[in-house]
């Protein structure tokens, strides 16, 4: 709930700023298009990137670079409100982890199913998003490549081994009728 009446009140203070901006020069972006000027706001904001969002908005570096200049308390408070949830959604998905885990302690079965290598994942993600919010830590997406679960390595094991028998068998068998 808090959460939300804080994005209204920097949605309210972001439309402000591009109000006063356009006000004073009806060459700006600002005046011209204030809901792309929001967006590349909210871009600069989220991705802390000229490049990116000169990408995503299709607006010259230049005009960015003012925005940033005219805008910087609005990117400042909008970066401090994405590091906040980044934090409080790390929090969650950690108290989630732990609960998964303190009822995978009871049940051998899941605990084979279960690859540790997603609770790194989650972990890991939560961690970059909030410090990518905080303007630090990677810009990039990082991909990870999720390996198989206990239970299916150990079928693979298996699989392996009944061939592995199987083959014995027929030289075996060849042998005898040789």
């Amino acid at each position: 709930m808090q959460n939300e009446e804080g994005m209204k009140e920097l949605r309210k203070r972001v439309v402000k700023s591009v109000a006063a901006v356009a006000r004073v020069s009806a060459q700006t972006i600002e005046a011209k298009d204030p809901k792309l000027a929001i967006k590349i706001l909210e871009t600069l904001s989220l991705t802390g990137s000229i490049k990116k969002t000169e990408k995503e908005c299709g607006v010259s570096r230049e005009a960015l670079k003012r925005m940033c200049k005219a805008h910087k308390e609005i990117i400042g408070d909008w970066r401090e409100w994405a590091a906040g949830e980044a934090f409080l959604l790390k929090e969650r998905v950690q108290a989630l982890m732990h609960k998964k885990m303190d009822l995978m302690e009871d049940d051998e079965e899941q605990v084979k199913k279960t690859n540790l290598r997603d609770f790194a994942q989650a972990a890991s993600m939560m961690s970059e998003n909030y410090l990518v919010a905080m303007g630090e830590g990677p810009k990039a997406a990082v991909t990870v490549n999720l390996g198989p679960t206990v239970e299916d390595v150990a079928k693979h094991l298996q699989e392996i081994r009944e061939k592995i028998q199987r083959q014995m068998a027929e030289k075996k068998a060849q042998a005898i009728n040789v």
